[in-house]
């Protein structure tokens, strides 16, 4: 098995725009845990701050559209030319209801157990965001 990336797929009955503000807006992003802070602009920096006030990830946008697209790079913010990580977020409306790819290209390969336990994060955070993002569907006015 080729341990140099993580794909995960999940169809969420919301749409893209819901979706998108799921993952940006400070407000949705806190019960998930922390909020990113960025511009939300290419070049622009772009890190996830807990809700404790500690920065967790440091990262680079790379490629943005919104309710489409998000690329951004992470690294070590010790050494920014090091970069750990490239992920990529493509967002396909699908009849009212969004298919959400996400990729995490890793700048090396990791041992099985690291693999497992990243691959398994992805699919908790996934699932986080689908319940976050359909619930906004039943919101009136939003």
């Amino acid at each position: 098995m080729d341990k140099t990336f993580i794909e995960k797929t999940i169809e969420i009955n919301s749409s893209p725009a819901n979706l998108w503000r799921a993952f940006t807006d400070p407000e949705i992003t806190r019960q998930m845990g922390g909020e990113y802070i960025t511009d939300w602009k290419v070049g622009s920096s772009l890190s996830w701050q807990g809700t404790d006030g500690n920065i967790y990830t440091h990262g680079t946008i790379l490629e943005i559209e919104p309710g489409k697209i998000l690329k951004h790079n992470l690294y070590n913010p010790d050494d920014k030319e090091n970069i750990l990580s490239v992920i990529t977020y493509k967002f396909e409306d699908k009849n009212g209801s969004t298919i959400l790819y996400a990729r995490e290209d890793l700048s090396g390969e990791m041992t099985d157990e690291d693999y497992e336990g990243a691959s398994g994060g992805w699919g908790y955070a996934l699932n986080l965001v689908k319940e976050k993002a359909e619930a906004l569907e039943h919101v009136p006015g939003k």
